[in-house]
């Protein structure tokens, strides 16, 4: 029976990770073409400015939402989180990178979208692993 309810802690926990990251999508996409409409030449600068915005976002959401961090170390906590989803957010402007360079004709936001799901399993795993690990848990 415990097995059962760590696999549907582990379930809920996931959900939640996945709704922050949906909420984080809709910011780097909406900074991202925001900056856009401004630079309209500067594909990767405004990458990465969307990148920062909505990783610190993701990192409070997730802190109170999804993992119940009561972390008193608020910099170090963020730290292991820029560190962790910082490796995913490669992953993802890699992809990003590639596909706009690859195929030109590419919509910026299929390429967002293409590198996002391939950071979602890796930021999750690295966050619950890494990050919220000081204090209580919602998937614990």
């Amino acid at each position: 029976m415990r097995a059962a309810g760590h696999a549907h802690a582990d379930l809920a926990s996931f959900i939640r990770f996945c709704a922050v990251g949906a909420i984080g999508f809709a910011v780097d996409a909406g900074v991202l073409m925001a900056l856009l409409a401004l630079y309209p030449d500067a594909l990767i600068g405004a990458r990465l400015v969307s990148i920062l915005v909505a990783l610190t976002l993701t990192w409070a959401l997730n802190r109170r939402h999804t993992f119940s961090s009561r972390d008193p170390k608020l910099i170090a906590e963020w730290g292991r989180f820029t560190g962790v989803n910082g490796l995913g957010a490669a992953l993802n402007f890699a992809t990003y990178s590639a596909l706009l360079y690859a195929f030109p004709s590419t919509p910026p936001l299929a390429a967002l979208a293409a590198g996002s799901a391939l950071a979602l399993a890796f930021n999750y795993l690295g966050s619950r692993r890494f990050v919220f690990t000081g204090g209580s848990s919602r998937a614990a």
